[in-house]
């Protein structure tokens, strides 16, 4: 139970790191006829960005903004119980003093998915490895699914 709400915990800081993951990107800009928009490689990055903003903050509307609604995780299960345990984990105090890093991690970009692997996040439950996985979706690149391994 205390490793599932560990892991639980390390998904949270990441989310909350993600905040307002609306993978909007701003246009290109110039006077040329042809602006060209930021390509999924920038959007992804923006997205994984704000994921760990919204982490930091501890913002949940703003972690949860980063997940798809097609997201499903083998210990949150879906959306809703990944919110569930984010609020749990908060008030719990779990998240405090967190820390993402993301100094090592890659993008990788193939056949529509994306892969951001490992963040390293470290925080009152302890020190955990993330990999997101993202797909684009009408509003964006979202994450759909989340791996964590305690360290």
């Amino acid at each position: 139970m205390k490793r599932l709400l560990i892991g639980m915990l390390a998904v949270s800081v990441v989310l909350v790191l993600a905040a307002g993951c609306a993978s909007t990107g701003g246009g290109g800009g110039g006077g040329t006829a042809k602006a060209k928009g930021p390509t999924d490689t920038e959007l992804i990055n923006k997205a994984v960005a704000d994921w760990k903003t919204a982490g930091i903050a501890k913002n949940v509307d703003g972690l949860l903004a980063c997940y798809s609604d097609g997201f499903q995780n083998y210990e949150y299960g879906d959306k809703a119980g990944l919110q569930q345990f984010l609020k749990d984990a908060l008030s719990m105090g779990y998240l405090e003093d967190a820390e993402i890093d993301m100094s090592k991690a890659k993008l990788t970009l193939l056949k529509g998915e994306a892969t951001f692997a490992p963040i390293d996040i470290k925080a009152a439950f302890g020190d955990a490895g993330i990999t997101l996985t993202l797909k684009k979706e009408a509003m964006g690149w979202k994450i759909t699914s989340m791996d964590v391994e305690m360290h």
